[in-house]
């Protein structure tokens, strides 16, 4: 058989990597190496994940300010607290069992994040899990350009939770992008990423996202060489007063 196959017969039989490569370079109609333009395609986006690293530190950087002013709005913390006293049956005045003090609220903690798509189009909400803790403000969905979410809880319970967005990539190939963060006492301020094909996705076992979720740490980068896609992610915070805030921001790359 003739080395030089049809471009048609390549997309459709030969994995991802040449998917994207004849996507990439569509005047490009033969192959003679595999392993050569797997090799060639893997550099690339290589390139490409450390020029978008360094984009995504600037826009993280943003976000997160913009995350800190938001957790700090006396408007989100009035919300946060409304939310727990709800949730969690407690006397707006401090009269019922809950705190031991009348009159006196619990500590609460709240996380407020920034999210920024930098994928090929609007992201939308796959998936998400709650671990512990309340929803304040719902995750943007769909993710157009920014958008900002929030949870809140008693500080003796903290907040863990992940969300999973999907969309395309570059390539016109549906992938997905998996954010897990936490401010709890017995974790700390974690943060963890991951991304790849949609299918990935598809059965997600929580268990195993919190584990590497406790095992992490306040920064989170994930890469995937065969979509070329990539999760930026960070959390910060401050445990002064009665509210206990951590920051979160994330920026989507496909």
């Amino acid at each position: 058989m003739n080395k030089c196959m049809h471009r048609s017969i390549v997309v459709k039989t030969s994995s991802i990597y040449f998917k994207l490569f004849f996507y990439t370079f569509p005047e490009i109609t033969c192959v003679d190496s595999k392993t050569d333009l797997i090799s060639f395609y893997i550099w690339q986006v290589k390139q490409e994940m450390a020029s978008t690293q360094m984009t995504a530190e600037d826009i993280l950087d943003e976000s997160i300010e913009q995350a800190k002013s938001s957790v700090q709005s006396q408007e989100l913390l009035n919300q946060a607290k409304d939310v727990v006293i709800a949730n969690e049956r407690i006397d707006k005045h401090g009269a019922a069992t809950w705190p031991p003090l009348p009159g006196v609220l619990p500590q609460i903690t709240l996380i407020g994040g920034v999210l920024t798509n930098k994928a090929n189009g609007a992201l939308s909400v796959m998936d998400e899990h709650k671990y512990a803790g309340h929803i304040v403000s719902v995750y943007p969905n769909p993710l157009q350009i920014a958008g900002r979410f929030a949870l809140s809880a008693l500080t003796t319970k903290g907040v863990k939770a992940a969300v999973v967005y999907s969309g395309k990539n570059k390539y016109d190939v549906k992938c997905g992008w998996l954010l897990a963060f936490a401010d709890t006492k017995h974790a700390g301020r974690k943060i963890y990423a991951e991304c790849g094909p949609k299918e990935k996705f598809n059965k997600i076992d929580w268990a195993h996202v919190e584990r590497k979720l406790n095992s992490a740490g306040t920064v989170a980068k994930a890469y995937d060489v065969a979509t070329g896609t990539a999760l930026y992610a960070r959390i910060v915070g401050s445990d002064d007063g009665a509210v206990g805030t951590s920051a979160a921001g994330a920026v989507f790359h496909g």
